[in-house]
């Protein structure tokens, strides 16, 4: 989304007086010297201006977005608080004061205040309590800029096959002070960077003005009002697996295959990765190809048959099953990538789900598997 009108800067004009120069130099092969250090001074010079030019341009684009914040799930962390601040020193809030356990990459509160239209960020400032930890949080970072405006720029293909762009900046917080942001669009997230924060020394005076208890006394008491037994049963503070979310991270060259059995057709794929990236996108989409992904977390498929009956299955992946069965693969020498099929009978029920490299096959047993039809 481009607002108003920009004007380009003015064209860097070198004035020399190179037939002068070259009638004071006689030998040609030192005319010929010179020549060639003269275009390579105006070649850098242009790639400087024309560099200056799109930084300048974009520090004056503006987007529709608003921000949010995020931690994994079972490890529920609270922002004290958090900004994003953009080139002129202005700045949006990030919501704060809320108990955020909704899943890695997975949007929480948001604030939708000010302008629509905001500057794209460059830098992020964030105090966050990890509760399970009992430890403050507190960075300040550099955000790549240049990659969050082309990211805005270039959008992506919704499931219905047109063009969109993403309208939220998410920030995540996970165990260790490890800090992930993302941006989101309607299914699509994608990962912008990581961050390593360090122990802040916050009291709970500082934090909770109206507390009257220690803060290990206050981390009691909130998890006891905002989660039930059942949650409260998957948080262990003596078992966090610090490092888990940078595991997350690595990617692979794989791609997605989904073979129907029937006369039917795929309509739409939704993909979610252990790194809090998704996709939701039509099926001829150039990345459900080979392309550089983190390990799935799950999918989504819809397809109609050839009487238009829609149908939908959901495959939610075991992360130590999957992960086993990458780096198996990824010692297989040949040319072929990996690639991830999805076999559906005629009868509307997912036959299998295997990971494949050259000849070598590996069935995903582990994975839960959902088929429902869908009501026109």
């Amino acid at each position: 989304m481009l607002v108003g009108k920009l004007k380009l800067m003015p064209a860097v004009r070198l004035v020399l007086p190179v037939q002068k120069v070259l009638s004071m130099v006689s030998n040609r092969k030192q005319q010929f010297i010179y020549l060639v250090v003269l275009l390579t001074s105006f070649s850098l010079v242009f790639c400087q201006s024309k560099t200056t030019q799109l930084n300048t341009m974009n520090k004056t684009l503006k987007y529709e977005w608003i921000p949010s914040a995020s931690a994994p799930k079972n490890f529920p962390v609270e922002i004290h608080r958090g900004r994003f601040i953009d080139a002129h020193e202005e700045y949006i809030n990030i919501p704060a004061g809320h108990t955020l356990n909704e899943g890695w990459g997975v949007s929480g509160p948001t604030h939708i205040i000010g302008e629509s239209l905001k500057n794209i960020p460059e830098k992020l400032e964030i105090v966050w309590l990890s509760y399970l930890e009992a430890k403050f949080y507190k960075g300040t970072f550099d955000l790549p800029s240049e990659k969050i405006h082309q990211l805005f720029k270039d959008g992506y293909i919704n499931r219905l096959g047109k063009e969109e762009t993403y309208g939220e900046i998410n920030v995540g917080m996970a165990p260790g002070g490890l800090v992930s942001v993302w941006v989101v669009g309607n299914g699509w997230t994608t990962e912008i960077d990581t961050f390593k924060a360090v122990e802040a020394n916050i009291s709970i005076q500082e934090f909770a003005p109206s507390a009257t208890m220690s803060l290990n006394a206050f981390i009691k008491s909130v998890l006891e009002e905002d989660f039930s037994d059942e949650e409260k049963a998957g948080m262990n503070a003596d078992d966090i697996p610090f490092g888990l979310w940078n595991e997350y991270r690595k990617k692979y060259q794989w791609a997605v295959s989904v073979d129907l059995k029937s006369e039917s057709e795929l309509t739409e794929v939704y993909m979610s990765f252990v790194n809090g990236e998704s996709i939701y996108t039509v099926p001829d989409n150039d990345i459900l190809k080979t392309t550089e992904k983190s390990l799935p977390g799950s999918v989504k498929l819809e397809w109609k048959d050839d009487k238009d009956n829609l149908y939908g299955a959901k495959v939610f992946f075991d992360f130590e099953e999957i992960k086993e069965a990458f780096n198996i693969l990824s010692k297989v020498s040949g040319e072929q990538d990996i690639k991830l099929s999805v076999v559906i009978d005629k009868y509307h029920n997912i036959l299998s789900s295997t990971l494949q490299k050259e000849d070598r096959k590996i069935a995903i047993k582990k994975a839960l598997v959902k088929v429902y039809e869908i009501s026109n």
